[in-house]
């Protein structure tokens, strides 16, 4: 099986894409129009709010989202320099947003937000007013990043995440939590790697071969919804892992629809966050083997 793809991914982000989507197109490196970035970053600077974070939903007058400001600042980090001001902003808001622990949070405005969005499951895995381990790994990377220089704020993240892991090398998704969430693993790993953890430290080790084990269940199920993680493992360290990675690249590229985007299992209808989370990570993918 090749591993190019092979319909037009950039036709469908651009006509159906929001702000975050077409953000990560542009990280990916393929050739775009030439004005697309700067168009991309006035809708940006927009929308924002006054305290500089970005409106759950991209909507006008809703409340900040932390979980959604981190992802934009680690995307805008690529080129971070030409809009300093609005990555200072950012980073004043998701740094307001940490709490004594050390953990991030979600503003308790944004409740009936997520309800409406996924639900009463939503608090489930994504809680407001309280620290939220996952969402702690997207505050930490993006942090590190663009090089926030308060090492005490990104030390105490790091320590949350380092004293939340279960025996089973996940998180779960807040203290006493239950149980662990495999999804939130590769989002815990990518920021723990931002802030130098060492890849022989236990936490890394047990959390890696975690994810392994998800992404190989994954990949013998065909459910490409996991595959938005297969580079959180980081550079493969054996050729199981290589291999690992190889087919999730293949499964990307089996599963594209002729729209050029991704569906869901059990959807027709190619998704758009989704789709770039997918592409990006099809890009990833191939830059560590």
């Amino acid at each position: 099986m090749g591993n190019e793809l092979h319909y037009d991914f950039q036709s469908f982000l651009l006509s159906n894409g929001n702000i975050t989507d077409k953000l990560r197109l542009i990280t990916t490196g393929y050739k775009i129009h030439s004005d697309l970035k700067e168009q991309v970053m006035e809708d940006l600077m927009s929308i924002m709010n006054a305290n500089g974070g970005i409106p759950f939903g991209f909507k006008r007058s809703v409340p900040s989202s932390t979980k959604k400001t981190a992802e934009l600042l680690s995307l805008i980090s690529t080129f971070q320099s030409e809009y300093e001001d609005t990555v200072k902003k950012m980073i004043g808001f998701i740094v307001s947003r940490q709490k004594n622990d050390g953990g991030f949070t979600e503003s308790l405005k944004l409740d009936p937000y997520i309800e409406d969005k996924w639900g009463g499951v939503g608090r489930d895995w994504y809680p407001v007013g309280k620290s939220i381990t996952w969402l702690t790994g997207k505050a930490l990377e993006a942090l590190c990043l663009v090089n926030f220089e308060v090492s005490e704020r990104l030390e105490r993240a790091r320590d949350f995440l380092l004293h939340t892991q279960y025996e089973d090398g996940n998180w779960p998704d807040f203290k006493d939590q239950n149980i662990s969430d495999p999804l939130a693993t590769g989002n815990i790993l990518l920021g723990l790697y931002a802030i130098g953890v060492e890849s022989d430290n236990k936490i890394i080790v047990d959390a890696r071969a975690a994810l392994l084990q998800h992404l190989s269940d994954s990949l013998e199920s065909d459910y490409i919804f996991d595959l938005v993680d297969v580079t959180a493992i980081g550079k493969p360290q054996t050729e199981k892992e290589k291999e690992i990675i190889r087919n999730g690249i293949e499964l990307i590229v089996s599963s594209q629809q002729e729209d050029g985007g991704w569906a869901p299992l059990g959807s027709k209808k190619s998704d758009p966050e989704l789709s770039s989370v997918l592409l990006l990570e099809f890009k990833r993918a191939h830059n560590l083997l």
